[in-house]
C-alpha cells in the first residue's frame, strides 16, 4: 500500500527530487488513525508516504505540544487552551482517541511533544512542521537543529513572523494563505523574502490563482485534498504537494478490495464521511460489523441522517452486484432507512440537501426501510428531489435480526433483492442514467444499523 516506495525521502532536499505532486499526510493520515499522535505518523512512515505535516504549538515553560486546535479538550482529555499547557500537563494527559475517532481505539494515548515525533521519524521521513501561536516558529527550529533534524524539516505558518528563525536558519518555509489573494503582499515580494513555498486551499482558490502562483516561481502545497474527484479538478501541473487526511485513497494507491475489511476493527482508506455530519464516520461492533447511529436524537443537527462512503470498493463500472448482510438495531418509524448510494465520482453524498442548502450528487440511492419498504431513487446534480423509480412492500425488518441485500447494476437496470426472505423481496427498475465510476456509501436515517461482509463483483 505505499505511495511510491521507488522513492524514498528522509530528508526535504531529497523529497524535492521526487516527481510532482508529492503527497503529505495531513496530521499523520487523520482519516485513517487518530491525528497528531505517533500511531498516526508510523502508520504513514510504514504506508510509503512522502511527508507528514504535523501541528505545534508553545507551550508556558517553553516546551513544544503536537497538537491541532488552540484548545486542549476536543482530541485529550485534557482542557483549557493548548498554549496554556505545560510540559509536566501535557505528558500527564492523554489522547482520548476512542471518544473522538473511534470507539474500538484506546484513551490512552501519548500526546506527543514535538522532541518525542523528531526522536520517532526524523531522518526516516520529512516533516511539514505547522506553527499555531506565537513563538512556535522559533522554537521549533531550535528543536529541528538540537535534535540535528533541521533538514528533514519545513516550516509552515499563517504569518511571516512565525517563518522568520526558519528563514535566517536556512531551513524551507510555507506560507499558508487560504484563497491566493496574498494579503497585499506579491510573489514576486514572498520569493524575495526567502518564502518558496504557498499553501493554498483550493476550495476556495481559482485554478488561474494557482496557475499563476506556481508560474511566478512558487511551489504550491494545496489542502486538505481528500477525494479524488476534487484532485482531478486541480491544474496537477502547478500542483507541487498535495496534503490530504487520506492521500492512500485521493492517490488510488491504496489496493482497492473486493469485500470490506470490517474485521479489523478500525477504519480503511476511503472511509469518508459528511462534513455536516461532524465527520462522525461510524463505529465498529466485534468480530466484523461497521454500523452508523442517528435513531432518536443522535444527529439531530444533520436532521437525522449519517454517510460514510466505502472508496476502497471503488471505482466500480457499468455492471457490478454488491452483496452484504445488515442488521437494523433501532428505527424511529416504520419510514427511517438505512441505505446504499451509488453516486457517480467519490463525492459527498448527504440525503439532507434540500434542508441543509447543499447540492445532491448524480447517482442512485436504495433505502431499506423499518416498515421492510424497499426502494429505489435516482439523484441528479443540483438542488431537484430525487425521483423514485421503484419500490415493493416486503416484511418488515425485526430489530436485531441478520439480513442479507443485493444490489445489481447492469448498463440498463439496477436490482434490490433481500434474499434471506421470500417473496415479495425484490425490486428492479429500469434506468441507465449513471453509469460507470461509481462509489458505494453506506448511509442511515433516523435508524441505528450495521453492516457486514460487504463484497463487490
Amino acid at each position: 500500500m505505499p505511495l511510491d516506495p521507488t522513492y524514498p525521502a528522509a530528508t526535504w532536499a531529497e523529497l524535492a527530487d521526487l516527481p510532482a505532486p508529492r503527497w503529505i499526510a495531513h496530521r499523520g493520515g487523520r482519516f485513517m488513525a487518530p491525528e497528531n499522535t505517533i500511531e498516526a505518523y508510523r502508520m504513514a512512515a510504514e504506508l510509503g508516504i512522502d511527508a507528514i505535516e504535523i501541528d505545534v504549538y508553545l507551550l508556558q515553560d517553553d516546551g513544544l505540544v503536537v497538537m491541532h486546535d488552540s484548545t486542549a479538550t476536543r482530541t485529550s482529555n485534557l482542557t483549557g487552551p493548548t498554549g496554556g499547557l505545560t510540559t509536566p500537563a501535557v505528558l500527564r494527559g492523554r489522547v482520548d482517541a476512542g471518544n473522538w475517532f473511534c470507539n474500538t481505539w484506546p484513551n490512552d494515548l501519548h500526546i506527543p511533544l514535538f522532541a518525542d515525533v523528531l526522536a520517532e521519524l526524523g531522518g526516516m521521513v520529512p516533516l511539514v512542521v505547522h506553527c499555531n501561536n506565537a513563538g512556535s516558529g522559533a522554537a521549533a527550529v531550535a528543536a529541528a537543529q538540537r535534535h540535528e533534524r533541521a533538514d528533514s524539516v519545513l516550516i509552515m505558518a499563517w504569518n511571516e513572523t512565525e517563518l522568520a528563525a526558519a528563514r535566517a536558519a536556512g531551513i524551507p518555509t510555507i506560507l499558508l494563505d487560504e484563497d491566493g489573494t496574498l494579503n497585499g503582499q506579491t510573489y514576486a515580494g514572498l520569493l524575495a523574502a526567502g518564502t518558496e513555498y504557498i499553501g493554498l486551499n483550493p476550495a476556495l482558490t481559482p485554478v488561474a490563482s494557482i496557475e499563476a502562483a506556481a508560474a511566478a516561481g512558487l511551489k504550491v502545497i494545496v489542502y486538505t485534498v481528500n477525494r479524488r474527484s476534487d484532485y482531478n479538478a486541480l491544474p496537477v501541473d502547478a500542483v507541487w504537494a498535495v496534503i490530504s487526511d487520506d492521500p492512500w485513497h485521493v492517490k488510488a494507491s491504496g489496493p482497492m478490495r473486493a469485500r470490506d475489511i470490517f474485521s479489523a476493527q478500525t477504519y480503511f482508506h476511503g472511509m469518508l464521511g459528511i462534513v455536516s455530519g461532524k465527520e462522525d464516520r461510524g463505529f465498529f461492533q466485534a468480530p466484523n460489523w461497521f454500523g452508523l447511529d442517528a435513531s432518536g436524537t443522535q444527529h439531530d443537527a444533520n436532521l437525522s441522517y449519517l454517510g460514510v462512503m466505502q472508496g476502497y470498493l471503488g471505482p466500480l463500472d457499468d455492471s457490478f452486484t454488491l452483496d452484504f448482510d445488515f442488521v437494523l438495531d433501532a428505527a424511529d418509524s416504520g419510514a427511517a432507512s438505512l441505505q446504499l448510494q451509488l453516486t457517480v465520482d467519490d463525492v459527498e453524498y448527504d440525503d439532507d440537501v434540500d434542508q441543509l442548502g447543499g447540492l445532491r450528487q448524480p447517482g442512485y440511492n436504495i433505502l431499506m426501510r423499518s416498515n421492510g419498504g424497499l426502494d429505489i431513487y435516482r439523484t441528479s446534480h443540483g438542488t431537484a428531489p430525487a425521483t423514485k423509480l421503484g419500490g415493493v412492500a416486503t416484511a418488515p425488518l425485526a430489530p436485531g435480526a441478520v439480513n442479507h441485500l443485493r444490489v445489481q447494476v447492469t448498463p440498463t437496470q439496477v436490482t434490490a433483492t433481500r434474499t434471506n426472505i421470500g417473496t415479495p423481496n425484490s425490486v428492479t427498475v429500469t434506468d441507465a442514467t449513471h453509469r460507470g465510476n461509481m462509489y458505494s456509501h453506506l448511509g442511515v436515517r433516523s435508524v441505528k444499523a450495521r453492516w457486514a461482509n460487504i463484497v463487490a463483483s
